[in-house]
């Protein structure tokens, strides 16, 4: 499942690909998924849970494969590998601890949570280095931005010792919803071949968007979780991104 054999031979064929448009899409998507991995492992390893959906892991594992494969892919850049290999040991220590022990999960997402935050700095530099493309520009930041509002919510609810620094303020919740809202807007404006795509999403984000308001202003939460439908929205975008072409010079 951790893809070891895919991602040696990906270390042998794939060359440094830095700064190039399909490296700035990569550096996106780790943005994206970095955020989503956490919020699907707070999802899954949740020590109020004895029998956790299996789902949450599936995605968790997903997330972790196609970081490292991007990694590779990249070159190896020492600033992201390393906290993506601490990311990945506290993701292993998590998996073998037995159910049991589940009173330890709360620690164990906090330091992953740390190794995330380190690894979103460096990606960012590097993501802000790498020219992203401008015809993909916007679908690769909203699909980070609804990553975002995913952990954000997932943080919120999990029981982790220290919140501190973790969550958006009230203002910066309020202020990224409204640019989510007005996005869409420019997003199906600028790509009305791929209207199917971005409804699809927006209908997700829109969906969920009460329960994340509720969950940012007074930290009560309805039923229904939206990481399934974030997680997917914010994937399907990273997949409209690749396939927007290059507008020619």
């Amino acid at each position: 499942m951790r893809k070891k054999s895919l991602l040696f031979l990906l270390c042998l064929i794939c060359p440094l690909a830095w700064g190039d448009g399909r490296s700035a899409g990569q550096l996106s998507e780790i943005l994206s998924r970095s955020q989503l991995m956490c919020a699907s492992a707070m999802v899954y390893f949740n020590p109020a849970e004895r029998t956790p959906d299996p789902r949450g892991l599936n995605a968790t594992y997903e997330h972790l494969n196609t970081m490292e494969t991007y990694m590779v892919q990249l070159g190896q850049p020492e600033p992201l590998v390393q906290p993506l290999h601490a990311m990945k040991e506290v993701f292993d220590t998590l998996e073998r601890l037995p159910r049991a022990k589940r009173e330890r999960y709360p620690e164990l997402i906090q330091q992953l949570l740390g190794h995330q935050r380190q690894l979103q700095r460096a990606a960012s530099t590097a993501y802000a280095s790498a020219g992203p493309d401008p015809a993909a520009a916007d679908l690769w930041a909203q699909s980070q931005a609804l990553a975002t509002l995913l952990l954000d919510y997932q943080v919120r609810l999990y029981p982790l010792p220290q919140k501190g620094g973790l969550t958006l303020t009230p203002a910066q919740a309020k202020e990224l919803d409204q640019t989510i809202e007005q996005r869409f807007e420019t997003l199906m404006a600028r790509h009305v071949e791929h209207a199917e795509v971005l409804s699809k999403a927006k209908s997700s984000y829109l969906f969920v968007r009460p329960q994340l308001q509720q969950m940012a202003s007074s930290g009560g939460a309805g039923s229904g979780g939206p990481e399934f439908y974030l997680n997917r929205a914010s994937i399907d975008l990273d997949e409209l991104a690749v396939a927007v072409p290059t507008p020619s010079p």
